[in-house]
């Protein structure tokens, strides 16, 4: 896997770029083979990209019909509450566009945590068939070095099997559901939308020449494909 570090002067630019990016790459998959998969992050960064993508100016190069957008994870909480991701994609992007219903793969949250992540499982399965991969998934990066809902001491840290999983995140005390490493490692292709100087110290760690495995964020290492890191100059330290 090649490590992309792209760097903007500020997040809006950031997004822009990002956005700029998801057309180039959506127009390609569809051209090489009809349709685009997407794994969506939550998060204010990627909330941004969402909203720029619903504008005209992004939109109408996008042929919605075709694309697909799965969640890479989600908070343990019903589809209208205000912690939902699926409720901040709805209001950035889905309420602006004509995507086909069956395309919008948002994972469950009525019933149990444990069941709610088989099921969705079970749902990426029929979707995307037996290689399970998403065209490109998009993640973010916590200021502890999380990346989808992949917490540091968190058991599913350890998932080798599942491709979706629950997690209890003690310091919050609550479930949510989350892509694991072999989901997110099978992908096409990656990109990390990283803002803020916040960031910056897990940036730097990461980047550094002899940067020890200290992260969760640091296991995503794809398969095949690239990780392109979209950053702004205050993740960087600048």
């Amino acid at each position: 896997m090649q490590q992309i570090k792209l760097i903007w002067e500020n997040a809006e630019a950031l997004s822009l770029a990002a956005a700029h990016y998801f057309v180039e790459r959506c127009n390609q998959h569809i051209a090489d083979k009809g349709l685009f998969s997407v794994s969506l992050s939550g998060g204010s960064t990627p909330k941004r990209l969402y909203e720029l993508l619903a504008t005209p100016a992004f939109s109408r190069n996008i042929d919605w019909k075709k694309v697909q957008l799965f969640w890479g994870d989600e908070r343990f909480v019903p589809h209208t509450h205000d912690d939902s991701n699926y409720r901040m994609v709805k209001e950035a992007l889905l309420d602006h566009v004509k995507i086909p219903r069956k395309h919008v793969f948002a994972m469950p949250t009525k019933g149990t945590a444990i069941d709610c992540a088989a099921q969705y499982e079970q749902t990426m399965k029929d979707a995307l068939g037996r290689k399970m991969q998403i065209d490109l998934t998009l993640l973010g990066m916590g200021d502890d070095g999380h990346t989808s809902s992949l917490f540091p001491g968190t058991d599913v840290l350890q998932e080798q099997k599942k491709f979706i999983k629950e997690v209890w995140v003690e310091s919050k005390q609550t479930y949510r559901l989350s892509s694991t490493y072999r989901l997110i490692n099978n992908s096409g292709e990656a990109m990390f939308l990283v803002a803020g100087a916040a960031k910056a110290p897990v940036v730097k760690h990461i980047f550094s020449k002899q940067a020890k495995n200290k992260y969760p964020v640091q296991n995503v290492a794809l398969k095949k494909g690239n990780a392109v890191w979209m950053l702004d100059e205050a993740a960087m330290g600048k």
